[in-house]
This record gives C-alpha cells, structure tokens and sequence, in this order.
C-alpha cells in the first residue's frame, strides 16, 4: 500500500496558522508513479505463477500420456505442482506485494533518474510531510519556497520514464499468451483437456485414447504364484494390433530383462516365466501402449503335511473307536460308520474341502491349526483335500485317503445229519449238529423243522444253551422223530437260521442247505438198504475182478524180467500197474465209507442189532479198512519201489502180496454175497407176511359187504 503523508502525519504552517502544504499537482504525479511500480511488479509475479502453472501441467500431461502412471504417482504429481505453485506466488506475489512503496519513495526513484533536481523533490516531500525538524521551528517561508521550487523544477520531468515497462509488458504477453493456448487448446482438443483434468486433477482411472490398448489377462495388478511353477502372462490388444509386443521385467534381486511375447491367433500375446524362484514386477510395451506395472508374488501352495482318521462304528458292532495316526490313510468300514478326517496344513487354507474326484464331498471345519470334517461313507472312494490358501493357490498334488465301504457280512449256519439219507423211520433219533457264528455278534440262532402234512408253518427245535452276542455257537441235539408223531409219507424238512444285530443295512440272516427226509415204514428202508447193499457188492466185484487182472499184468513183467532181466522197460510197465493199484485203494475205501453210512443209518433209525452190527462192522468194514488204508497202499509203495530196483526175490514177494490181497478181497465179497442171500430170504418172507395182510384186508372188506346185504335184505 502506499503511505499519504499528507493525511498520515501533522502538517507544517506559517506564523498565522495557515498549513504550509506541497503541490498538490507534484504528490499526485508520485502517487500515480508509486501505483505504476507496483503494477508492473504484480504483472510479473502473476506471469510468472501461470507460466509455471502451465509448464508444469504440460510437463505433468506428457509424463501422464508416455508412462501412464497410476493414480498415486499422478496424486504425487499434483501435489508437487500444488507446492511449487504455492512458492511461486509466495516469492513472486505475495512477498513483494508486501514492501510498500509511498510517496516520498517516489520522489528519490525521481531524484536518482534525475540528478538535476538537486533533492528538491525530496526535500519538498519530506518539508511536507513534516519529516525535518519541528514543524513549529521550521521556517515556513523556507518551507513554501521549497515546495514551490520543487513543483517548478519537475514541471518538464516525465515521471513515467522512470519505470521501464519493458518486462511488464512481457509478462502480460506471456499471461495473455498462456491463456489464450490454454483457451485454445480446451476448445480445439477438448478430449485430452478433459483426460488432463480428470486423471490429475480427479484423480480418476480413465484410460488415455490411444491407437493400441494391451490388456492383460488377469485381475487387479498382483499376480499370486507357487515357487517352481510356470507363470504364463497373456495380454491381447484392441485397437490397431502391434505387431510386436514386448515384456519387461525386473526381479526382486534387480535382475532386468526385455523379452518378445509370442502371438496367439490374431490379437493375442503370451510369455512364460519358467519356473520361477523370486518375485518381479513387468509391464507390457506395444503399439503407441505401455501397460502400467504389474507384480509377480510367488509363495509356497498349501499342502497336507499331517493326517489323522477316527473310525466310529456302528454301535451293534460293539467295537471301540479307532485313531489311525499319520501315514495311515486306507480304511475298511461299515456302513453306518462315522469317519472324522483331520489334517494339518503347512500353512492357513482359505478353503479346504473334502472332495471325491472334482465332485465336492463336504467343506472342512477349521479347528485351531487343522481342518476336520466328518462323514457316513456309503460306497468306497478314495478322498483328497483341495487346499486353497488365502491368495488362491491351490494345493497340485493332494494327500488320498482311501475308505473302503464293505458290508457286515451275514452270519453263517451249518447243520450236519450224520448217519442219514433221505429216509428215516418214525422211529429213527436225528444227532443233529449245528454251527453259528457271526463277526459281531448272534442276535438268534435256531434249530427249525417243518412237517409237510401238517401244514402249520416252521417249528424250533429248542438250543438251550445259546445266549445272544455271542460270536460263535456250536452244539449237538438228538431230536426224535417220533415226537411230531409222523407217519409213512411225511416229509420232515430241517434247517438252521441265524440273524445279527445290524440295525444299519440289515438285519442279515443266513439259512443252512435244507435237509429233507422221506417218513417210511422199517420194512421200506431196510429194502432201500438190501438195495445199496447188493449195489455196493458189485462194484466191489468190479473192484476184485481189477485187482485179478492188475496181478495178471505183473506176472506177465515178472515172466519177461527172468528171460531178459531189468530194464527201462520194466520201470514205464510198472508205472501204469502203480496208478491202477492206488486208484483201487481210493475205491475201496469210498465203499467202505457206503457201508459206514449204511451202519450208520441203522443205528439212527433204531434198526441195527448185534448180528447187524458184527456183519457189517467185523465182517466187511473192518477188513475194508485194512484194505484201503494198509494192505492196497503198501503194494502200491512195493510196485514203485520194484521199478526202481527190479530183482526175482522181490517178484516174489511181491507176488505173494498181491495173492493175499486178493484172498482178502474175496473173503469180503463171499460176507456180502452170504447176506444178500439170507436178505433175500428175509425179504421173500415179508413179501409173503404182506400178501397175507393183503388177503386178510380184502377177506374183511369183503365179510363186511355181504353182512351189509343180508342185514339189507
């Protein structure tokens, strides 16, 4: 501002009172120079805060369009323009706007362009602004003189000559220049003002307007990867398609590099890292476009690097729950069985969820540092667990885990009849034998039968024994016929059932083979007996006629051994003659067996006796026996030996062996063929015995038809 003297400060006078005061004419002239002084420092600050305002907008706005910074760098930008826009005006402007400049300032910026003045300007400003002695002892003659002086001195003196207006008129050329490019250019390129104005001044992300666009194919400006793995960037372009595109990166170690990208199809472009150790940042370059920067992060993928598996059963089985520790992943179980899996990872999982191929089982529950999660397989897979750690790497190779599913097993039931056919007596008493078990317990066992002319649905034979749960059950029972009262004609069907405990998929049953049995009087099975009796005795016949005939063949290679003595001959004769001697003992002693089963039969249906019992046991099992199981083996022993080492002497013997053996067999035979004739003889006499019933019945149906008549009549 300008400083007034001759408003701010006391006015001299003369000795009548009156003010002694300077031209009036004069102070106006110094006002107006001190005004044009300021002006032109003003026009110059000003010119130069716009000329820094738009060189640093222009610098910002080439910097924008060449590197395409993002908005923080741009933010960065703004705020330096911002600061060195602030100083400019702070050094330019505000600072020197405040350094006054008053009349009396004026008057010496006068005095020094014009020495000639003799400092009568400045005495006659300074005389009137009272700044020289006392304004009471000043003379005001000497005052009003100077005054007048001064005015008629600087009546020829141009005061504007003073100030050179040359870099004032500059600066407002420059002012007016700027703005009108300014003014220009938001007329004429309206689109890149306005891009200007609202990446840097906004802030926004919009994209610059450019012939070629690369963009790269993937989300955000972080791509997560796993340390080891190739890293495939893919980038395609809009826009007029380059026909170069190159990547360039940096590691974090500071290693550069610049590669070529390979095109795919007709706009797009890929490169792959191989196998990457370290974190990089890249961007792409093609066309009039630079991509801004892009950042690799690798870390390690999640893994399983511990497992546990609890195995409940179900709770019929009775079985204690089960761990398996780490390394232990194969399981059998049940169904119904509740399988909890837990695993620890190598470090946290976004999401880690039980999965069955790429079929989604069940998410996993974090608990503390593991993840659980429990199941009720019902059909066998082979588990993994898909790890996703918090920046989506997913776990390449997962840990298995194999659960087998296979079902409780039906309980097994066996029931054996010994000494039976398929015909029994009313008499006859059953040596029943059963067995039960099952894994995990019998929930029953039984012993059924059914009658057939009774029509009343299955009955027990009680087991008194048995007690429920228990995994294992045998016994005997000895079960008489005559208890059901059956008669001729009846079929008894008998077999054993067993149930378990499954309350999941069951329960499960299992049924023993049902054994049927024919009710007959003791005169028909004693026939079928007679009957399997004569059977037996002739294949028991053709069993002596062989072993005749096997005797025969020795005696032709003992005959041919003394005309031309051993040889290999004699050993591939003999070999046939061993087999044949071995195969006749296996006969034998399967027909002894029969007439076992045939004793057997008797006793069970109360038919044998002691004639019955020393026939068939002394008379023809006995000797069988020895037969079978001595006498036939050892000249089978006595043949293969004689093949190895042929001599006359152990011809002979050998001879005298087969000749006992023969005298055995037809011992037997003569036994069998003895009683087939008294049981002919017993059979004639119970035809006869039955004819006579026969005729008695005919004999009194016939007495009672006539008694009817003649009671008629």
């Amino acid at each position: 501002m300008i400083n007034n003297s001759e408003t701010d400060r006391p006015r001299p006078s003369d000795a009548r009172g009156r003010l002694i005061r300077t031209d009036d004419a004069l102070t106006r002239r110094l006002a107006a120079l001190a005004r044009r002084l300021r002006m032109c420092v003003l026009i110059e600050g000003v010119a130069w805060v716009v000329v820094f305002l738009f060189a640093a907008c222009s610098v910002q706005l080439a910097i924008d369009y060449a590197t395409r910074p993002d908005w923080s760098m741009r933010a960065v930008l703004s705020a330096l323009i911002l600061v060195g826009t602030g100083r400019a005006i702070w050094r330019r402007l505000i600072r020197p706007m405040r350094v006054g400049v008053d009349v009396a300032d004026a008057a010496h910026l006068v005095e020094r362009r014009f020495p000639e003045l003799a400092s009568l300007l400045v005495s006659a400003v300074r005389f009137g602004q009272g700044d020289v002695g006392s304004p009471r002892s000043n003379s005001p003659g000497l005052m009003a003189t100077v005054a007048q002086r001064a005015a008629r001195a600087s009546e020829s003196v141009d005061f504007a000559s003073i100030v050179d207006t040359t870099r004032a008129r500059r600066a407002g050329a420059a002012i007016v220049g700027v703005s009108l490019f300014v003014v220009v250019m938001c007329a004429v390129q309206t689109d890149v003002m306005a891009m200007w104005f609202s990446r840097n001044v906004l802030l926004t992300d919009a994209e610059w307007w450019q012939r070629t666009h690369l963009i790269v194919e993937v989300e955000g400006r972080v791509i997560n990867g796993a340390e080891g793995d190739d890293i495939e960037i893919r980038a395609h372009a809009v826009g007029v398609i380059p026909r170069v595109v190159e990547i360039a990166f940096e590691t974090e170690a500071g290693r550069r590099g610049r590669e070529t990208m390979i095109g795919v199809g007709r706009d797009g472009f890929r490169h792959t890292f191989k196998k990457m150790r370290e974190n990089l940042r890249f961007h792409l370059e093609g066309g009039d476009d630079r991509t801004v920067e892009y950042e690799i992060k690798l870390s390690q993928r999640p893994r399983v690097i511990e497992t546990e598996m609890r195995i409940e059963s179900p709770e019929y089985t009775r079985i204690e729950p089960i761990t398996l520790g780490d390394g232990q992943r194969a399981v059998r179980v049940l169904p119904g069985s509740i399988v909890t899996i837990s695993v620890g990872t190598s470090h946290p999982a976004a999401t880690a969820d039980l999965m069955v191929g790429r079929e989604l089982v069940a998410p996993a529950v974090r608990e503390g540092d593991r993840y659980v999660v429990a199941l009720s397989p019902t059909e066998t897979h082979t588990y993994h667990f898909a790890l996703i750690d918090e920046v989506g790497l997913a776990n390449k190779q997962p840990v298995r885990f194999s659960i087998r599913v296979v079902k409780d097993e039906p309980p097994r039931a066996r029931m054996t009849i010994r000494g039976v056919g398929d015909m029994v007596t009313p008499e006859a008493v059953l040596p029943i034998a059963v067995e039960f078990s099952d894994k995990y317990g019998l929930a029953a066992a039984e012993l059924l039968y059914d009658l057939s002319r009774q029509g009343g649905g299955t009955r027990s034979i009680p087991l008194p024994s048995f007690t429920p749960s228990a995994k294992t059950f045998a016994t005997s029972v000895l079960w008489p016929v005559a208890s059901e009262s059956p008669i001729p004609g009846d079929r008894i069907t008998l077999f054993a059932h067993a149930t378990d405990f499954d309350d999941v998929s069951g329960p499960n049953f299992a049924q023993s083979p049902e054994v049927v049995l024919r009710v007959v009087t003791r005169d028909d099975l004693l026939a079928e007996l007679s009957r399997r009796e004569q059977e037996y005795r002739m294949e028991f016949e053709r069993l002596v006629s062989g072993q005749e005939k096997l005797r025969g063949g020795l005696l032709s290679v003992f005959a041919g051994l003394e005309s031309r003595g051993a040889s290999e001959r004699t050993a591939a004769d003999l070999a046939p003659l061993e087999r044949r001697q071995r195969t006749i003992a296996g006969s034998v002693n399967v027909i002894r067996q029969r007439f076992e089963h045939i004793l057997a039969e008797l006793r069970v249906n109360q038919l044998d006796t002691a004639a019955t019992k020393e026939r068939l046991g002394r008379g023809v099992i006995e000797p069988m026996s020895q037969l079978a199981k001595r006498d036939l083996v050892a000249a089978a022993d006595a043949l293969r030996r004689f093949s190895r080492d042929a001599d006359a002497e152990t011809a002979r013997l050998i001879d005298a062996q087969q000749a006992e053996i023969l005298t055995r067999m037809r011992a037997i035979l003569a036994s069998m063929l003895q009683w087939e004739g008294y049981q002919e003889v017993v059979t004639m006499l119970r035809d006869i015995v039955k004819l006579q019933e026969e005729m008695r019945e005919e004999t009194k149906d016939r007495l009672l038809e006539e008694g009817g008549d003649v009671f008629d009549d």
